[in-house]
């Protein structure tokens, strides 16, 4: 039990996001993606696998991949492919 709720003077308000918003985004990460050159983001992913398999720094080929327009869960996507996800495990 908290013992300082005098602190809070109102509920929080939630963040709602229209989906004229949401409708909006997808069709300009859509528009971003097909102007972009696949062959670049290819180039880029593959030279971030293998940086992240080995001991290479990481940070130039991952600004090589983000200035080829390669998307934050792009990124993440290889880099979960290389190291895995973490899990904690169970405690009871």
């Amino acid at each position: 039990v908290n013992c300082h709720t005098a602190t809070v003077s109102k509920p929080l308000e939630i963040m709602r996001v229209s989906h004229e918003v949401e409708r909006d985004q997808n069709a300009s990460l859509t528009a971003r993606r097909s102007a972009r050159d696949e062959s670049d983001i290819s180039a880029a992913l593959e030279a971030l696998s293998q940086a992240a398999k080995g001991t290479d720094n990481m940070i130039p080929v991952m600004m090589t991949a983000v200035r080829a327009e390669a998307t934050l869960g792009e990124i993440c996507d290889v880099l979960r492919s290389a190291w895995g996800e973490y899990r904690e495990p169970a405690r009871f």
